[in-house]
């Protein structure tokens, strides 16, 4: 038998090698054949399960996690066919559903009655009283229950004797064929995708094909998490079945929950791990509706009709955004709008707060909230909920019900429903239809684009939402409060805690510092202070919070590219600033040893721009905005070291740190400072390895890196290169990159002149030399130094020019030095008589020579060429 799926592939190859060895080792490893079969049919079903707002498919995987035995599968599997949940089961999953669920009667051919029918023999040898289906119609959810109480009788029995094991063998086996090789989930393409830092992905394919899921090794613009996934029509996860990347072995769950992980089981090696079962604590009914849920019908709120929640409790003003938002609402302008921001930062009051205002006009008809909220942030901590909408469909389900139309409509009719009350075409209207928590929505692209394309003013479409994947829209972004905010939230929480007497001005500033103005963060420390009857450490307390941190950025960080999670568990692991340039230079730094496909291609500015849209970081600018340095949040920033612990990445972002450290601790005091001192940091950190024998490569690629955004550092990076390597030709190369990039800087062209002087160079020193004389008024001293320098190579004919270049050459410099005589003394004037006789005016050479005795009527030099002038010798 030929199986595409390598998992049963694998447990074929084992059961050959059992038959080989006994009857009774060969029937053990069927029915652990039959066993792992029956537990992919369910996930596979579960895979094609939609997420919904009862949460169907999260309670079957409640189940399953926690089942320790295979009966439980089959009732799941009776549940996922037939029950509720099946009504969310996508249109690519139905053929397993078919498959599963469809009744064959006596005589048919097909492989569903051939499965069963093998199976009820092999339960009939072993029992003669168990029931005879072979006069019924029977459907492959009746081979489960067989096979179920195949697996537990021959727990409880032992193996049967060994003339039994004979005939039941065979008919096991071709039961098991019937259903490997026909059954949908065992000829799908199935695959382990592993996001790499490009954002493409490894695909290591374990099915029918692998071609379904090849773009996505050529595209990198998805956000799939690593795991195993089965493609209908698109890749769907299953959380369910585990692997690696390299297929080693592959695990199911087989009970044993305890304390947040359930024991998973590999058929093919008996070998057994631990699975994370954090995801799968909770049952469905111990999840509440949201405190921000929709009220169940409309009433008049002020002078328009709404389901909105009430005003929030305790609410601090924010009038800056309050203003910009309402005018917003009821402008003839941006009828799409977006508060965007962190979790807890307080966008859902704002936007209640608003809405009531705006409730309280004759803009608008109705105000319509839906909830997509998951998680109450509450001052105790997070708690789940339950969502009120997370579809399209449920959305114009639920405006339909609210605006009591009946009969109830089709989804197909709520939509037309929703979309004429969106576009104005509606008997009722304006509405303003405010969707809160976008970012939980299942298809978000899909509902944006639905309620994009279908509204038209004067309706109007709110979002709240932590991601903004979307374009087209009027974003606000919602940040921390502001220090007067800040002090009012403050005085109201610790005013209901009783703790007034604890807070001082000081204390209140280490709060908002730590807290940066962040509302839920302040009253969940604020609580604390209150358990603990005195002041607490911030950052103590949030390091603590793990469920918190948990419910403020793990969706987030979920939703990030692999380089933006790669960017973020870097900055996180450095709590201080980071140059921007900096952080682009370390991790785009040449790769050395394994470091290199996956770093070649890691985007670090699109990466930061994700990581700025999802406010898990904030980027300060310097006086005058040319350096940009990175800041994360204190609460992210904890969140990033928990997951930094067992990141795979955390080798490489070791490695990173070693180089960001070189740049040195950094407050917002320095930026004052700009880049400048940052690289010098590093410059002296590598000068002192250096010295130490140590290998400096990493951080001169790094300096390098930065040099290509601010200039100065090359002349910091030429400085290593001559000092620590001896390296002119490299040193010469990156005072001209800053020459190039800075070409009026003198200092550039000083540097340039001694480099080119130490590399015996003497046509590229000249020509640097006469660069740097034409700057405007450049000191006269150079000027004269460089005329001195001129002429003493052409005396000694070190330079190789023809007699035209020369006269060139040395009329450029005549015409810089007779500009600026007056400032000239008699040497300065005798090294201008030589550029003089090298221009070939002897005339003009006299009169120069003449002028600097004059000035000093003993200097040598003057007097040495109004020789040579009387002795008639002026060719040169």
């Amino acid at each position: 038998m030929a199986v595409a799926f390598i998992p049963a592939s694998r447990m074929l190859d084992r059961a050959r090698m059992a038959q080989e060895e006994s009857d009774t080792a060969y029937f053990f490893d069927l029915l652990y054949l039959g066993e792992m079969a029956t537990k992919i049919i369910v996930v596979e079903l579960l895979a094609a399960l939609e997420d919904d707002r009862e949460r169907h498919r999260y309670a079957l995987e409640y189940e399953l996690v926690r089942a320790d035995g295979i009966g439980k599968w089959t009732e799941i599997l009776d549940q996922a066919v037939s029950g509720p949940a099946s009504q969310h089961l996508i249109s690519a999953g139905r053929d397993s559903q078919r498959a599963i669920s469809e009744s064959f009667g006596p005589g048919s051919q097909s492989w569903h009655r051939k499965a069963v029918d093998s199976l009820n023999a092999v339960c009939r040898s072993l029992d003669p009283g168990y029931e005879d289906t072979t006069r019924q119609k029977v459907s492959l959810r009746v081979w489960a229950r067989q096979f179920a109480w195949l697996r537990n009788r021959t727990r409880g029995h032992g193996a049967p004797r060994g003339a039994t094991l004979s005939k039941i063998c065979p008919m096991l086996q071709d039961s098991l064929t019937e259903v490997l090789e026909n059954a949908p989930a065992f000829n799908r393409p199935w695959a382990h995708l592993h996001r790499s830092l490009s954002g493409k992905y490894r695909v290591s394919a374990f099915g029918k094909s692998r071609e379904e899921f090849s773009y996505l090794t050529r595209e990198s613009g998805h956000s799939l998490p690593d795991g195993s996934y089965v493609y209908l029509g698109e890749p769907r996860r299953s959380a369910l079945l585990l692997t690696d990347p390299d297929l080693t072995d592959f695990f199911l769950p087989n009970g044993n929950f305890r304390n947040g992980a359930f024991e998973a089981l590999s058929y093919i090696s008996d070998q057994r791990r631990s699975g994370d079962g954090s995801a799968h604590l909770l049952p469905v009914e111990a999840q509440p509706r949201s405190e921000t849920t929709a009220t169940p019908a409309m009433e008049f709120v002020g002078k328009a009709l709404s389901n909105i929640p009430p005003r929030p409790d305790r609410y601090v003003e924010r009038s800056e955004l309050e203003q910009e938002l309402e005018t917003h609402l009821c402008n003839d302008r941006h009828p799409v709008i977006t508060l965007q921001g962190r979790g807890g930062v307080g966008k859902t009051s704002l936007a209640l707060e608003v809405l009531h205002k705006v409730s309280q006009t004759d803009n608008f008809f109705g105000v319509i909230w839906f909830s997509a909220r998951d998680i109450d942030l509450l001052p105790e901590g997070p708690k789940v909920v339950r969502p009120d909408v997370l579809s399209i469909d449920d959305v114009a389900r639920d405006f339909a019900g609210l605006m009591s139309v009946t009969p109830p409509l089709k989804p197909s009719d709520a939509r037309k429903y929703l979309s004429d009350s969106l576009s104005g075409e509606s008997e009722w209207g304006p509405f303003i239809f405010v969707l809160d928590n976008f970012e939980t929505i299942r298809d978000q692209a899909e509902l944006y684009q639905f309620l994009s394309n279908s509204v038209r003013l004067p309706n109007k479409v709110l979002i709240t939402t932590r991601t903004r994947d979307f374009k087209a829209d009027y974003p606000i972004e919602v940040g921390g409060m502001n220090q007067e905010e800040f002090t009012q939230l403050v005085e109201v929480t610790a005013a209901r805690l009783g703790i007034t007497q604890l807070i001082n001005s000081e204390y209140e500033e280490a709060l908002y510092r730590e807290s940066g103005g962040h509302p839920y963060i302040t009253k969940v420390l604020l609580g604390e202070v209150a358990k603990e009857g005195r002041q607490i450490t911030p950052k103590r307390v949030i390091a603590a919070k793990d469920a918190m941190l948990d419910a403020l950025f793990d969706r987030s960080y979920a939703s990030l590219s692999s380089a933006a999670q790669r960017v973020f568990l870097t900055l996180c692991s450095w709590r201080s600033l980071v140059p921007r340039v900096g952080l682009e230079a370390v991790l785009l730094r040449p790769a050395f040893g394994h470091r290199g496909a996956e770093v070649a291609h890691l985007d670090v500015e699109s990466a930061l721009r994700d990581l700025e849209q999802r406010s898990l970081i904030e980027v300060l600018r310097e006086g005058n905005g040319s350096d940009e340095f990175l800041s994360i949040p204190l609460a992210a920033a904890e969140f990033g070291k928990r997951k930094l612990v067992t990141s795979p990445l955390k080798i490489a972002i070791d490695s990173d740190l070693e180089l960001i450290r070189g740049f040195g601790a950094t407050t917002t005091t320095d930026l004052a400072h700009g880049l400048g001192p940052r690289i010098d940091r590093l410059a002296r950190s590598a000068a002192l390895r250096a010295e130490n024998g140590g290998d400096i490569a990493q951080e001169l690629a790094v300096i390098e890196y930065v040099a290509t955004e601010y200039p100065p550092a090359w002349l910091t990076l030429a400085e290593l290169q001559k000092d620590q390597l001896a390296d002119l030709t490299a040193a010469i190369r990156s005072v001209n990159r800053y020459v190039e990039n800075q070409p009026e800087n003198q200092h550039g062209w000083s540097r340039l002149i001694i480099l080119y002087q130490a590399a015996n160079d003497p046509l590229a020193e000249m020509n640097a030399r006469l660069q740097l004389a034409k700057l405007a008024r450049p000191a006269f001293n150079d000027l004269s130094s460089a005329a001195s320098r001129l002429n003493g190579l052409l005396h000694r004919r070190e330079l190789v020019l023809d007699a035209d270049e020369r006269r060139l050459m040395a009329r450029r410099l005549r015409s810089l030095l007779e500009s600026r005589h007056t400032e000239a003394d008699a040497t300065d004037l005798s090294r201008l008589a030589w550029l003089c006789m090298y221009d070939q005016d002897p005339e003009a050479a006299e009169y120069w020579a003449t002028e600097g005795l004059q000035k000093d009527p003993n200097n040598e030099h003057c007097l040495r060429l109004k020789r040579r002038l009387a002795a008639g010798a002026a060719d040169l």
